[in-house]
């Protein structure tokens, strides 16, 4: 008994020795948070000159290319929003712009993050839901405008309530989740 009496006490002790030495090193830590803010003046230019929230923009690549501008998907998607050149002609004929991008220009965060936003806008200003949105922005605006004619996917033929893509479905959660937490994070900063 007087054995289990002494192992509780060395327990307490060591545990009492940890909660101080934590509470003196805490300052040393830095604790990375589950977000965080890379190309802040890109994000904030463009999303001010397309109306969008920046925490959107940010959930997006955050959720695209986890800030990597040289990511590129096997869809041959590239960089910090994860565009195609398909994509790309598409946002640009809507504005009747006319410039040669590669995809390698996809990979400038500037290029990148401006085209981005671009299509960001033009998907709002089509669908109008953010759900909707992140679904066009995923699979493409095919795939979504077939889904809201599908009564399996759209109660309202306006909103997309379900998509038969998993990775879809997956995505607008992702994307949900961390623009819930950008706007938090950014309305704290404000």
């Amino acid at each position: 008994m007087i054995k289990h009496y002494k192992a509780l006490a060395l327990s307490l002790a060591a545990v009492l020795i940890l909660g101080v030495f934590c509470l003196i090193c805490r300052p040393l830590f830095k604790i990375t948070p589950a977000v965080h803010i890379d190309y802040e003046d890109l994000v904030n230019l463009y999303a001010r000159e397309y109306h969008l929230d920046p925490a959107l923009v940010y959930a997006v690549i955050r959720v695209e290319s986890n800030f990597q501008p040289d990511a590129r998907s096997q869809a041959n998607a590239y960089g910090l929003m994860q565009i195609t050149e398909d994509t790309l002609q598409w946002a640009m004929l809507r504005e009747g712009w006319n410039a040669a991008y590669t995809a390698e220009d996809l990979t400038d965060p500037e290029i990148n993050i401006k085209y981005g936003c671009l299509i960001l806008f033009l998907l709002l200003a089509e669908f109008e839901d953010t759900d909707t949105v992140l679904a066009a922005y995923n699979a493409g605006r095919g795939n979504t405008l077939k889904w809201l004619k599908d009564s399996r996917y759209s109660e309202d033929g306006i909103r997309i309530s379900a998509t038969p893509y998993s990775e879809t479905t997956e995505y607008i959660k992702k994307v949900n989740k961390y623009y819930r937490q950008y706007q938090n994070m950014l309305g704290e900063a404000s």
